[in-house]
């Protein structure tokens, strides 16, 4: 009874702050996932086949979506670095959506550095029009960039 009673505790304070103490609106792992110091990203999609294509997808209209969707963030630039990695599937009338972002980590260990994905979201649907394929897209970048904004809103305000 006792460690139920301290573990009820122990959550409520790690849920609760006291009033007029304020502090990040994110978790630690979100920091981790996102926390990037409100730095510039770039996109990679990936080539479409030939069903992406049958359904009006074409890799120009993937990447013009996603990046004109960054740019109206300030988020956008054409360099090496983070990315945002884009990959449309499609399968009949069904088709995936995948959005991941790579940003740089190092080992504390060996001191290596590399890009890695840190955030990853897919979006499953049922579609014969690519139109509703793109919609999905931008919603899918909207979630991202709301978040990463949400994560690096400081240094976000620094920057601009």
């Amino acid at each position: 009874m006792r460690m139920l009673l301290l573990s009820v505790l122990m959550g409520g304070l790690l849920v609760c702050s006291p009033v007029g103490v304020t502090g990040p609106r994110y978790s630690i792992l979100e920091g981790f996932w996102l926390g990037n110091e409100c730095e510039p990203i770039g996109s990679l999609v990936e080539p479409v086949g030939q069903a992406e294509t049958r359904m009006g997808l074409t890799q120009q209209r993937i990447i013009t979506t996603v990046r004109s969707r960054l740019r109206a963030a300030r988020l956008y630039q054409e360099r090496i670095g983070p990315y945002l990695y884009v990959n449309i599937q499609v399968v009949g009338s069904a088709f995936s959506v995948r959005l991941a972002f790579n940003k740089p980590l190092s080992d504390s260990v060996s001191g290596e550095k590399n890009l890695a994905v840190t955030w990853d979201r897919q979006s499953l649907g049922q579609a014969d029009d690519g139109d509703y394929v793109i919609a999905r897209l931008s919603r899918l970048t909207e979630t991202f960039i709301d978040n990463y904004l949400r994560v690096n809103e400081e240094a976000c305000q620094r920057r601009w």
